[in-house]
């Protein structure tokens, strides 16, 4: 493959995350900026949910809005899968990770180049293609400005910058979607054997996720 990487391109990231809470506490943080502490309500009840941010210093958690963090910090925090020794769980080997996150284009984005260089088969079902589009772009923009009324997601305090998320059994769906014949390559593809590529290294942390039960949380690093 020919590469064209600049340094100067973002760092992205496949996050492993407890795919139970993922959406719930997603929908909860949106649910609370609109004046419905409904479910945010529910989910602290959950032992898991709760314990997990009172062992980040978190003391009162019930009400929302007395928590200081930005809901992108808040959000990551709460969801991302951890082991015992509460590290973050790394999913996939180092090349995979390292050839996701830097890809050799001018956007970086591994997922952002297959979608700027597939197009659907003409004798297969329109839909195949449009399912495929939707659950890369889960992890894209879903947690955009569009999708979510603001930009706090992308824009955390501490420099978090989350992009989208998939959760388990999305997770399943996209990988079974790459693995299958709804889509072709662009023949205006800028990298001989690119898409091939970047799909290799994508499908190898969708099946470490899918091994683990893990949804997955797309991060941006500059």
């Amino acid at each position: 493959m020919d590469q064209s990487n600049s340094s100067t391109t973002a760092f992205y990231t496949l996050d492993g995350c407890v795919s139970d809470n993922l959406d719930e506490t997603f929908q909860a943080l949106l649910e609370v900026r609109e004046g419905d502490s409904r479910l945010w309500d529910k989910l602290v009840k959950r032992e898991g949910f709760s314990s997990r941010l009172r062992n980040q210093g978190l003391d009162d958690i019930n009400d929302r809005d007395k928590i200081a963090w930005d809901d992108a910090t808040l959000w990551f925090t709460s969801v991302r899968m951890l082991n015992r020794d509460s590290t973050p769980i790394m999913l996939g080997e180092n090349k995979n990770r390292e050839r996701f996150g830097r890809f050799p284009h001018h956007t970086g984005s591994t997922i952002q180049y297959i979608l700027d260089n597939i197009l659907s088969i003409p004798s297969q079902s329109e839909g195949l293609y449009s399912d495929l589009v939707e659950h890369l772009e889960y992890l894209t923009n879903r947690c955009s400005e569009m999708n979510t009324g603001h930009k706090e997601f992308q824009e955390g305090n501490a420099g978090l910058i989350i992009l989208g998320y998939t959760t388990f059994e999305e997770v399943k769906s996209l990988r079974s979607m790459l693995l299958g014949s709804g889509w072709m390559v662009s023949r205006e593809e800028p990298l001989d054997g690119g898409v091939r590529e970047a799909v290799r290294h994508l499908n190898a942390l969708l099946m470490a996720a899918e091994r683990r039960g893990a949804g997955l949380i797309h991060r941006q690093h500059e």
